[in-house]
């Protein structure tokens, strides 16, 4: 039987708040997690499917770990695996889920010891699914925990496979979240992350009227002590009244902001089916920042989506300089099967290689100017992370600042005022 499992991740933070909520639900059948695979009995690898990488990588994984442990029990779940169950298998999988019935894999596991052959349970559509609540769980970086409001998405973007891997949007039961963010901080973190697929949508499915802000207002009036309330990410169209109020009257939610852009062309935009224009996402940044003026805004771009052309990666260029985004994540263009863009004459590796180095260099330069204003000031740090060998400390300011302070120890969970300026600042 069963003495020890092996957790690894793939992909996003719902992804990793995900494994932690399996392994927890290992845990409770008397099951021991280790560090070294090569030591467990049952192996869980959630994976991720946003980019042709992505599934390379997920399959490397499989066979890697079933050559490096071939008696082990690998359970595979996660968006590759809804739509390459049977490869998942032929790689070394016994118990293959997909982006649902997490809460079957403890049973599929002892059943597929038992019978000695490899169990699927991936439904074929999960477009229709209710939300999955998998306990009170937070997956947590050290001193950070994360906060799964949601599932799923309903937008449909032309280049993205998320709504056909994840499903419908839906949003978990307001009372689960409230009473999980009530015992993540009464176990002493000073900072929750909420995180979901597509988070602001939160709250459509319910009665229409209970949205995001509101559910961020729920945690806060029981939650008096937490210092920190982060969102992981939301869309521009989804930066309500109700939002904007929230960042006018609860100091604890940080000055970040993670607003995906993808393009600053409106008419890639419309080709990538955004809900959105240029004129709108700069409208609703200055509406953020009467109210925040110093707060980071950070976004994703897709460089080299099909229909781009130079002139609209001059105007991504442009709008970007204009929007003074904190940092830019860049991403090059991925065909993914079974989405519009997938059909559409892909611009050559060489094109976005291009473009995808001249748009780093312009978040880089971004990156330095939004931090240099913050230098001479003592500014309040939460610590996260330490490295042994050069006696650093690592931690984040409220506006997502990475600092490293000389440390002879660790100090992970304390939040400290550090005077911000080039030698602690940190890339």
């Amino acid at each position: 039987m069963f003495e020890s499992f092996y957790l690894h991740t793939l992909g996003c933070k719902v992804n990793a708040y995900e494994t932690s909520a399996l392994g927890e639900e290992l845990s409770r059948h008397g099951l021991r997690k280790v560090q070294n695979l090569e030591e467990a009995d049952v192996i869980v690898l959630n994976t991720c499917s946003v980019t042709a990488r992505a599934d390379q990588k997920s399959r490397q994984h499989i066979s890697s770990f079933r050559r490096r442990n071939p008696n082990a029990s690998i359970l595979v779940m996660g968006c590759y695996s809804q739509t390459h169950a049977e490869e998942c298998v032929s790689l070394g999988a016994n118990v293959v889920l997909g982006s649902s019935n997490r809460s079957k894999a403890f049973s599929l596991l002892e059943e597929s010891l038992r019978k000695n052959e490899p169990i699927i349970d991936v439904k074929s559509s999960v477009r229709n699914e209710s939300y999955e609540e998998l306990g009170f769980n937070a997956y947590s970086d050290n001193a950070r925990a994360y906060l799964k409001v949601q599932d799923g998405c309903n937008n449909f973007c032309s280049y993205c496979y998320i709504p056909t891997l994840r499903g419908n949007s839906r949003s978990r039961e307001p009372r689960e979240v409230v009473e999980e963010a009530i015992a993540l901080e009464n176990k002493g973190f000073h900072e929750i992350i909420i995180t979901g697929i597509h988070i602001g949508a939160y709250g459509e499915d319910l009665d229409g009227h209970f949205r995001l802000s509101d559910l961020l207002n729920a945690i806060l009036n029981k939650c008096e002590k937490l210092d920190r309330l982060r969102i992981s990410s939301i869309e521009e169209s989804e930066i309500d009244d109700g939002f904007l109020s929230l960042l006018r009257n609860r100091k604890q939610v940080v000055d970040h902001l993670h607003i995906p852009l993808q393009s600053g062309s409106s008419d890639v935009l419309k080709a990538m089916h955004r809900h959105y224009d240029t004129k709108a996402f700069l409208e609703k940044l200055s509406a953020i920042r009467s109210i925040r003026p110093e707060i980071a805004i950070t976004t994703d771009i897709i460089v080299g989506f099909p229909s781009e052309t130079e002139e609209d990666f001059a105007k991504t260029l442009e709008f970007c300089k204009e929007a003074k985004f904190a940092e830019i994540h860049v991403f090059p263009f991925s065909p993914r099967p079974n989405t519009p863009a997938y059909y559409m004459k892909d611009l050559s590796p060489q094109i976005k290689k291009e473009r995808v180095k001249r748009l780093m260099d312009l978040s880089k330069s971004l990156r330095k100017e939004y931090k240099s204003q913050f230098y001479g000031r003592s500014m309040p740090v939460l610590f996260e992370d330490y490295d042994e060998k050069k006696h650093l400390a690592y931690g984040h300011t409220e506006n997502y600042l990475l600092v490293a302070v000389p440390s002879d120890k660790p100090r992970h969970g304390e939040i400290a005022e550090i005077l911000y300026d080039d030698k602690v600042a940190s890339d």
